[in-house]
């Protein structure tokens, strides 16, 4: 099997000899590599290749266990750095996560004998004596990275966070050199994820500047057939599809398996008048407020995820305003609130007309009606709403051993998951419903 490379002037045969003019990487990279003693793998050739051709600014690379590419990012940092007065941030999901690059950094100096005039562990950062710094940072304090140019930013196993507004809004300012260039390395973690639509972005005419990488365990050869038959006994089917194979398609731990081919619809005309209407509200204080908006058809007994709206920047009556826009929007008839979000509640009702119901929240009870929901096809979701999306695909178990009960994990996709369960589960249960 081939490496998979969105665009026809890409290769992973061999690293390409750009003119020193254009390439990104200003100095050779065979000789570097092999200084190291480093014999690049296919999807390693793909990466540098990709980063060094000057069409490209955005590189998104999905690549497998096992073939070096958090490695290979780290090398590319340190050729960018060895250009004077260059200056590279590499992202990980957490701080102890980039101590991994920090590490690698510092061992690269090591082996070329270079000289450092800062070196601070604490912040991450080490300053070379030509001008240039290496920067790691986390998706979680994002803020402490911004105010500077970068000439490289790479985000080291970009899917395990939700980097998008990080990128988006703090860090692609920062990329204000024409030459400047974004690298997103990981395994994927579902389809409806930040990581997935920047790799997509690498197959359309809409993105010219982006390209992506995918690579497997296939692409490989020094995998043994020992090693992947061990993986596939010391882990399930899902898992090992997602580490081995790079698929988008699984998420290991996933609570529910949504049918995209399926069950992703236009609604946008559907006829609601002979459906009840309902929603489900999760209110958040720190995290996201999440409001879906759901009709249920007793005819086909079909559920219709018709509209959504998720915000963690917005006060009160801003939230109170989107869901007042939404309720006169689709004629909604019950509203079910988190039943912890009482002040919310009151709020709602006293001032801005807007009647809830405290919802059913027996979690585990709850995720069963909507999987066996989920799993009949009888969930079809608006192709607008993204969100909702997200969290049917990205919804996980929490993988803690010690739990004394199974309870699904705290992230992203949680919001709009919790008020998707809400809406349902408390609409079947209840006198309001069946």
């Amino acid at each position: 099997m081939a490496v998979e490379i969105s665009r026809r002037d890409l290769v992973s045969q061999h690293i390409v000899d750009f003119q020193s003019e254009t390439r990104f990487l200003k100095l050779p990279v065979d000789p570097y590599l092999e200084l190291l003693g480093v014999t690049p793998l296919p999807s390693q050739m793909a990466i540098i290749n990709a980063i060094n051709n000057n069409k490209y600014r955005f590189v998104t690379a999905a690549i497998s266990r096992r073939q070096g590419k958090t490695y290979i990012a780290n090398i590319i940092g340190q050729l960018v750095s060895l250009v004077p007065g260059s200056h590279i941030l590499i992202m990980s999901p957490n701080y102890a996560l980039s101590q991994i690059s920090f590490d690698l950094q510092r061992q690269l100096i090591k082996h070329f004998d270079l000289e450092v005039t800062k070196d601070n562990a604490k912040d991450k950062v080490i300053e070379l004596t030509n001008g240039s710094t290496i920067r790691m940072g986390s998706i979680n304090q994002v803020d402490s990275c911004v105010g500077r140019s970068y000439d490289l930013i790479i985000f080291d196993e970009a899917a395990l966070a939700d980097g998008k507004e990080a990128f988006n809004v703090a860090l692609r300012p920062t990329l204000d050199k024409d030459n400047s260039k974004a690298l997103f390395i990981s395994t994927p973690r579902g389809k409806n994820n930040w990581f997935a639509e920047f790799f997509n972005r690498g197959f359309t005419d809409e993105f010219p500047e982006w390209a992506s990488i995918r690579a497997t365990y296939k692409d490989n050869p020094r995998m043994s057939e020992t090693d992947i038959s061990e993986a596939r006994k010391s882990m399930s089917e899902a898992e090992f599809r997602q580490e081995y194979e790079a698929d988008f398609n699984t998420y290991e731990g996933q609570i529910w398996n949504f049918n995209h081919e399926e069950c992703i619809e236009n609604l946008e005309e559907l006829d609601t008048s002979k459906m009840d209407i309902f929603s489900g509200l999760d209110v958040g204080y720190r995290d996201p407020t999440a409001f879906c908006v759901i009709g249920y058809d007793w005819d086909s007994e079909k559920y219709y995820l018709l509209d959504e709206y998720l915000d963690a920047e917005k006060t009160t009556e801003q939230h109170a305003a989107e869901i007042r826009r939404l309720v006169e929007k689709w004629d909604i008839d019950y509203i079910y609130i988190d039943s912890a979000a009482q002040q919310t509640r009151f709020d709602f009702a006293q001032n801005y007309d807007i009647s809830t119901i405290n919802a059913k929240k027996s979690v585990l009870d709850g995720i069963a009606h909507v999987a066996a929901i989920v799993d009949n096809n009888n969930l079809l979701v608006d192709q607008r709403c993204k969100e909702s999306l997200s969290a049917l695909d990205q919804y996980q178990w929490d993988p803690n051993p010690n739990l004394a009960r199974e309870k699904p994990k705290h992230n992203m996709a949680s919001h709009m998951a919790d008020a998707l369960r809400y809406a349902i589960y408390s609409f079947e249960t209840s006198s309001t419903g069946f």
